[in-house]
């Protein structure tokens, strides 16, 4: 068995030399403890020389960590034994970024990219007893700043520091939705690994065939050995005789349990009979690579959340020895196993021509998949491996709570960890992943390229695993850049620019180590350099110049991007700015707004639009979170109302990294804003939505109709109730309807005059739509339960403009066994009610609601640590 000796503890970390006038006083030289995986922020805040980023002036204390140079030392005992392998491999999974790694004083290797991993071969450098290990770090912001000198300047979104000259997570030098603090560090794991004779170096299955009667799972393995050294190739030096191995793959491919067959699958057979796992013996060939294939009858298929189940297999691949080869067979590698989890489905991507343009329809085992999902940016603003794990899998799961079915792992972030795939791959969340590039040109010279290559071979090889990545994508926003930002007039006519990343050598890796899944050139992207890569009839669109209302002039074909800006939750602001900066125009607030022209460009005229003046900061707050909700919502709601043209969206973006102002619906302390529950609502399976989409009139406006979205694959029997009202809640007049909404179709027959006429008063009147559940009951009070009600909205006039009432209502509080809950009874009609408490809240919900006369709405209160009494809560409704 391999030897795999992790270095995890006794690190310790020195700033060496800093380029940066705001270096404290004694940093330099004095050694900090260190964890690995980590990164130098941590340690700092450990060591009190910096505060936390995200309170107070954290971002301004430590400027300096950028310019600085770092040197991680740590040690490894190491034994005659473990010495005595053939080879003595130090291992890291990760590096951050540009770095000098020595073993007892001999440099064993260098580092340039974030996102591979990296093996030294250490043995020369190795003694028997403990073994000191340094990794040095360069300033990255000086080494970028040289790089771009030594290169030439290239165009990048906004004012930070450019960026494309290093393989390193690009928002970490900061973004508009958070701070600058680029890091240096080893976020993941360390260790020693001393082997002889061969090693099983990875395993990538691919589902190449699957349908109802039988799947194909292609596994394909590579081995090295160890007389080929650090590269793993199957000779002993240049020309010299290839020797083929003695060795084989056993694949043992593990049945999960068996339950109903999904959805989509109507055969009903009896599965009893099938074998509970399937074992396949397959040589490993002289070049180091073997090809198992193992077919599986009449599969248990994996489906998105939504459609079906997501069983996984388990695949367990080790090295045995090859016939007549067991005396031969080696001591240690022998017992090596990999394990991957997989998922038998296909997937493409659907870019047939129609009478529209061109589709972009995801298809997963040939069904389409409507999809509403979300943006992904990193969980943190130092993602290390481990310790964002928690955090990772909360925040998945908080999307799938609001009905998204996809997530999109941004280009300027990093390739997540494995644990955010593996709960992706557990609960059904589609993943588009792209590759690591974002907003900016990209020098293509050889250093760089080749770096590149082998950060898309690694991560192709890493995640082609896992069921749930349905897409890879070149990368966010470059070619649209270079289209229309002005980046292309910028560019000398030599220069380049990335396009050869995008359009040549990630499509001819994704080809070759991954054919199962499509490849996207970038995002957004037509399908051509012909097109504009925000032409709305091709590709994914990334719909920015739209907003609120204006998102009914259009349905792209996929919108891959849009969003509005909200504050974080009060609570959240108070305990990073304190209560002094919760003011309106408050310096320490409008330091944490990175959008391009401050707030204005995000609040101002759209607010004055829709409300009164706001009185002080809690209402302006109020209304600049429910303005997001109400944007988030007019989106998501109008793109499924016309799947004849759109087959999807992912707005921007679901989590934050620090509190301020920015487009998540998830606030940088995890706590879901108002946009969150009103994404929550429109993202239902069943939606009921009104929209202007009927007949226009003289002046062009669309009559008001009941859209009906019914992405179940089941029958929706819709009891329809349709009511004018005006603000005080009366009920003006009032409609029944029955209507049969196929599975995974849309209904809009009902037009909402015909039923209940014109309003009177269009300034004081609106209509309301419920679609009550099988056990509510139906007349003029209809009790709102602890559950969601399909329910929508439409009121004719701007708040503003609407004659100005007092919510009245009754609110109680209490425990339950296990979380505290808060009871509101609506005396007169309660709008947009938003309850906060003021304390260390995680879950509040369900919230964001609006109340008819006499509906009691249940919510749960949880909080971090627990409380014993209901806390103090701040109330906004009209």
């Amino acid at each position: 068995m391999i030897s795999v000796l992790p270095i995890a503890e006794g690190w310790t970390v020195e700033c060496t030399a800093c380029s940066s006038a705001a270096v404290p006083a004694g940093v330099i030289g004095t050694r900090f403890a260190s964890e690995v995986p980590g990164c130098v922020h941590y340690d700092l805040m450990r060591a009190g020389v910096i505060g936390p980023v995200d309170e107070g002036d954290g971002e301004a204390q430590q400027v300096w960590v950028g310019h600085a140079d770092w040197l991680w030392r740590g040690t490894i005992e190491v034994s005659a034994e473990a010495l005595a392998e053939e080879c003595c491999e130090l291992v890291f999974a990760s590096i951050d970024t540009i770095a000098t790694i020595t073993v007892n004083g001999i440099e064993v290797g260098t580092a340039a990219n974030q996102f591979v991993q990296h093996r030294f071969a250490a043995k020369r450098a190795l003694r028997v007893g403990v073994n000191e290990i340094t990794v040095a770090i360069r300033a990255p912001v000086d080494w970028v700043a040289a790089q771009e000198r030594l290169l030439g300047a290239r165009p990048v979104n906004g004012d930070w520091t450019p960026y494309p000259f290093m393989r390193k997570s690009a928002c970490n030098f900061g973004w508009d939705w958070g701070p600058r603090v680029p890091t240096s560090g080893i976020p993941g794991s360390v260790q020693l690994q001393c082997w002889s004779g061969v090693r099983l170096a990875a395993v990538r299955p691919l589902v190449t065939h699957c349908d109802g009667a039988r799947a194909t799972v292609e596994v394909h393995v590579r081995v090295e050995r160890s007389a080929a050294g650090i590269d793993g190739l199957l000779a002993t030096g240049s020309g010299a005789e290839v020797v083929p191995l003695k060795v084989m793959a056993r694949c043992e491919l593990r049945m999960p349990p068996r339950s109903s067959a999904p959805v989509e699958d109507d055969r009903k057979e009896k599965r009893s009979k099938l074998p509970s796992k399937i074992v396949v013996y397959v040589p490993v060939h002289a070049d180091g690579t073997g090809l198992a294939m193992i077919d599986v009858e009449r599969p248990d298929r994996w489906w998105p959340r939504g459609i079906g189940r997501q069983p996984l297999h388990a695949l367990h691949v080790e090295l045995v020895p090859g016939p007549g080869a067991e005396a031969e067979w080696p001591v240690r590698g022998a017992k090596e196993r990999i394990v991957r989890k997989i998922g038998l489905r296909t997937c493409e991507l659907d870019t047939a021509a129609d009478e529209h343009g061109s589709q972009f329809t995801f298809r997963v085992n040939g069904v389409a998949v409507p999809v509403t999902g979300a943006n992904w940016i990193p969980a943190s603003l130092f993602p290390c491996a481990t310790r964002d794990d928690r955090t990772v899998e909360r925040l998945i799961d908080l999307a799938a709570a609001a009905n998204l079915n996809m997530l999109r792992v941004w280009g300027g972030g990093i390739y997540e960890h494995d644990c955010f795939y593996d709960h992706c791959d557990e609960i059904g969340m589609l993943v588009w992943q792209d590759f690591m590039f974002a907003c900016a040109t990209y020098p293509e010279d050889a250093p760089m390229m080749a770096s590149v290559e082998r950060e898309a071979q690694q991560q192709v090889e890493r995640l082609a695993s896992h069921p749930s990545i349905v897409l890879w994508c070149g990368g966010n926003e470059d070619v649209l850049a270079w289209q229309s930002w002005g980046f292309r007039e910028r560019l000398a006519p030599e220069q380049s620019w990335g396009i050869r990343y995008w359009a040549e050598l990630l499509p001819r890796i994704c080809a070759d180590l991954d054919p199962t899944r499509p490849y996207w050139v970038d995002s957004p992207w037509s399908g051509s350099l012909d097109l504009h890569a925000n032409d709305p009839d091709h590709g994914d669109r990334h719909t920015w110049d739209l907003k609120l209302d204006g998102y009914r002039s259009m349905v792209p074909r996929f919108t891959s991007e849009f969003g509005h800006q909200g504050p974080a939750n009060m609570q959240s602001l108070r305990e990073a700015l304190g209560d002094a900066a919760l003011a309106i125009g408050s310096p320490a607030l409008a330091l944490r707004q990175r959008a391009t022209g401050g707030d204005a460009p995000q609040y101002a005229a759209y607010m004055e639009a829709a409300f009164r003046p706001a009185r002080d900061f809690a209402e302006w707050h109020w209304q600049a979170q429910l303005l997001q909700a109400r944007a988030m919502e007019t989106a998501i709601t109008w793109l499924r109302a016309h799947p004849e043209r759109s087959s999807g969206s992912l707005f921007w973006q679901l989590n934050d990294v620090w509190t301020g102002h920015s487009w998540s619906i998830i606030d940088g302390k995890m706590r879901p804003k108002p946009a969150y529950h009103a994404v929550r609502r429109a993202a239902a399976p069943k939606l009921v939505t009104i929209q202007p989409v009927g007949v226009a009139d003289a002046s062009g406006v669309r009559a008001l109709r009941v859209v009906l979205v019914n992405d179940t694959v089941s029958r929706w029997n819709a009891h329809v109730i349709v009511r004018r009202i005006d603000v005080h809640g009366k009920i003006i007049a009032q409609a029944q309807e029955r209507i049969v909404v196929p599975p995974r179709s849309v209904d809009m027959s009902l037009e909402v005059q015909d039923l209940v006429g014109a309003p009177d008063d269009a300034r004081a009147e609106g209509i309301v739509v419920d679609v009550p559940s099988q056990d509510d009951a139906i007349g003029e009070e209809i009790p709102l339960a602890d559950r969601d009600r399909m329910r929508a909205w439409w009121w004719f006039a701007a708040d503003r403009d609407q004659p100005e009432t007092r919510p009245e209502f009754e609110v109680t509080t209490g425990r339950s066994v296990s979380d505290l809950w808060i009871q509101v009874h609506a005396r007169t009609l309660v709008r947009d009610l938003w309850i906060e408490p003021e304390c260390d809240w995680t879950e509040c919900s369900p919230n964001l609601v609006s109340l008819l006369p006499g509906e009691r709405l249940n919510m749960v209160l949880k909080v971090r640590g627990g409380s014993a009494e209901p806390p103090k809560f701040r109330i906004h409704a009209h």
